[in-house]
């Protein structure tokens, strides 16, 4: 949610003659109640039927905005019975009232059954000093019900949250009213491909009366959506934030009741001059802290590079990160420093102000992370970020650092952080946009000999070398567990493999590739008969596409581009025919997006197979999506090649 700390400061003589168009309780029939399928998605487990927000000032609660909510739902199989669980958040001064929810069902006889939410059933929770949680359960709920449910939210803030007209089930019927007092102006947008069905905007001069002023008006909106379809989330993806149809509302300016207009969406330069004051809580110079507490062998370090490397380094092993986010409040550097644990904010800040302290050009980075969704550019909404890294300028070339991950390298960007531009802030002067990618090339190479014995064991040596995100993807994994629980996990995922012998390099060296060297004793896949079947693609092998939805209405992000080469040399005994091998192709992605080659060569009695695979552009287009998904099957179908050998 987007909250700002503005109350509503509203003369108490104000007369609100708004009509309410809040959708009341009682509206489930039969015919509702009878439905056992969604014609428009058959394999929809619920459908939304109606829902309904409607905003406006109350006059009853003190011209408070109140928003009052309706839905119905109709419950299609056990699969979505949590949609009866209902989570209300409440932030600070907001206020529930009137909560009323019914669960409906059929009767044997073929009438209509009511169940009524009893108020003890409605529980209260606080979550932290600013959060209060309000849950309840819809009863007696069964394949078939249809379930009502009706509330109020008063909130004293400016804030209005976005309507979501899709979600992952499908709704018939989504619909959103707004009345806002004249002087207060948002910036509305409309995200997602979907069109509306209903957008009428209006004036009403004579909504509201202040004494002693005169009439005012309300801007009024209505928008609505009819026979909406499931939202169908699916791999390498950003946030669905970014794609869900939706309505969104951002807090531009007020004007008083005497004309003073207070510009709320401000500009870049007072957005940075708030982050900094507000949002980074002032804990931007605390380099004395820190240079009192980093070794003198670090801050003398003569060579800039590697000062701001062994800072790096110091800062990235002396904090465990906790898992949490740039929160925007309560960023304690010093306590946090201390205490060797902390968030994003509160380690990268660190990380800002140990470079300051030994003289290394630094900024602030601020961006949003890829489940967050990506902030708007058209005007600043500083509550869309969620991350913070640290820019570090030598010899005039930047490296992003962010240290909240020990697996990381010096310039590196962890995937989470890799979605499109993020604000590089200045305090002295003017701030800038980048878009950050992956200093190092993401690869992984597979290279394996291996001789089949006369008792069909093939044994040989397996050698896997990973760079950039992929290894430190694999670092992660390592880190997880001991030698021996790593070399057990990896055995269960190839069965009919074992480890003799496994050694690897560079794995604390993070600037290297990661190496990985096994021996190993490989069982054959298949006899049958004096025939000896054998799928060669033993490792890293593709055998499930990724992309299944017959329509992707939202881009493809890979976060970066990669690289997959597989290499094997597979020796046979001489009394052994090959009968057959894999055919060769060799497949390329539209608009140089990426390749895939498979290519066997028979030599004597050794058989070499090369396959390589590579993605070469981040993002594809909803127009690429069918080729993207057609090239995912050509792979799947040549990779399920096998080589057959005849025993002579």
């Amino acid at each position: 949610m987007k909250f700002l700390t503005l109350l509503l400061l509203l003369s108490s003589t104000l007369i609100i003659a708004q009509k309410s168009k809040t959708t009341k309780m009682g509206k489930t029939t039969l015919e509702e109640l009878q439905m056992t399928i969604y014609n428009k998605d058959s394999t929809a487990t619920a459908v939304v039927l109606y829902e309904h927000a409607n905003r406006y000032p109350d006059r009853d609660n003190d011209e408070i905005p109140r928003t009052d909510y309706y839905y119905r739902i109709k419950i299609l199989d056990k699969a979505s019975f949590n949609l009866a669980d209902i989570t209300i958040n409440l932030y600070e001064k907001q206020k529930v009232k009137d909560i009323s929810a019914v669960t409906y069902n059929i009767t044997e006889n073929g009438t209509m059954s009511s169940t009524y939410l009893d108020d003890k059933d409605i529980f209260t929770t606080k979550e932290r000093d600013t959060w209060t949680v309000k849950n309840f359960t819809l009863p007696n709920i069964k394949e078939g019900s249809v379930i009502e449910y009706t509330y109020s939210i008063l909130s004293p803030y400016l804030s209005i949250n976005d309507w979501e007209f899709q979600s992952d089930i499908p709704k018939i019927k989504s619909e959103f009213d707004a009345s806002i007092l004249g002087n207060y102006q948002y910036n509305i947008k409309k995200t997602g491909y979907l069109q509306l069905d209903k957008d009428e905007p209006s004036v009403d001069k004579k909504c509201v009366y202040v004494d002693g002023i005169g009439e005012g008006g309300c801007a009024t909106y209505s928008y609505g959506m009819n026979d909406i379809p499931a939202f169908k989330e699916e791999d390498y993806m950003l946030s669905k934030k970014n794609y869900i149809s939706k309505i969104s509302f951002d807090i531009k300016s007020i004007t008083s009741y005497r004309g003073v207009v207070d510009n709320l969406t401000t500009t870049w330069k007072q957005a940075d001059k708030s982050l900094k004051d507000r949002f980074f809580n002032n804990q931007t110079s605390k380099k004395t802290f820190f240079r009192k507490n980093i070794s003198e062998a670090i801050l003398e370090t003569e060579n800039s590079l590697d000062r701001a490397q062994k800072i790096y380094t110091f800062i990235q092993n002396h904090y465990t990160w906790n898992e949490k986010y740039w929160t925007n409040e309560d960023a304690k550097v010093k306590e946090a420093f201390q205490q060797k644990s902390g968030d994003v904010g509160e380690i990268n800040i660190s990380l800002y102000n140990s470079l300051k302290a030994a003289d290394i050009d630094a900024n602030l980075v601020v961006l949003s992370t890829r489940e967050n969704g990506i902030p708007t550019k058209i005007f600043p909404v500083i509550y869309d970020y969620n991350y913070v890294i640290v820019q570090a300028v030598i010899d005039g070339t930047s490296y992003f650092l962010d240290a909240t991950d020990k697996f990381i390298p010096f310039g590196e960007v962890p995937y989470r952080v890799l979605n499109g531009e993020a604000r590089i802030i200045n305090f002295k002067e003017e701030s800038s946009w980048v878009t950050l990618k992956p200093k190092y090339r993401s690869s992984l190479n597979i290279n394996s000999s291996l001789t089949l014995d006369e008792e069909g064991v093939f044994t040989g040596s397996l050698m896997m070398i990973r760079n950039g995100l992929l290894a430190t993807e694999q670092r992660k994994k390592i880190s997880l567990t001991n030698e021996d629980g790593y070399l057990e996990n990896f055995e269960a995922k190839y069965p009919n493999l074992e480890v003799d012998e496994y050694e690897r390099d560079n794995l604390e060296n993070l600037d290297k590739k990661l190496q990985e060297k096994f021996t190993i004793r490989l069982e054959m896949d298949e006899v049958l008969g004096n025939k000896i079947r054998i799928n060669p693609f033993l490792f890293n092998r593709i055998k499930q596409n990724p992309f299944k939805l017959k329509e992707r209405n939202y881009p493809v992000d890979f976060g970066y581009a990669r690289l997959n080469n597989f290499y094997l040399s597979l020796t046979i005994p001489e009394n052994y025919t090959i009968v057959n091998l894999p055919k060769d192709k060799a497949i390329s992605l539209p608009n140089k997006g990426g390749r895939f080659i498979l290519k066997t060569v028979k030599k004597g009695n050794t058989i070499t197979v090369l396959t390589r695979m590579q993605i070469s552009k981040k993002i594809f287009s909803v127009a690429e999506y069918y080729a993207l998904k057609e090239f995912y099957k050509q792979i799947i179908i040549s990779e399920s090649g096998y080589i057959i050998l005849e025993k002579n």
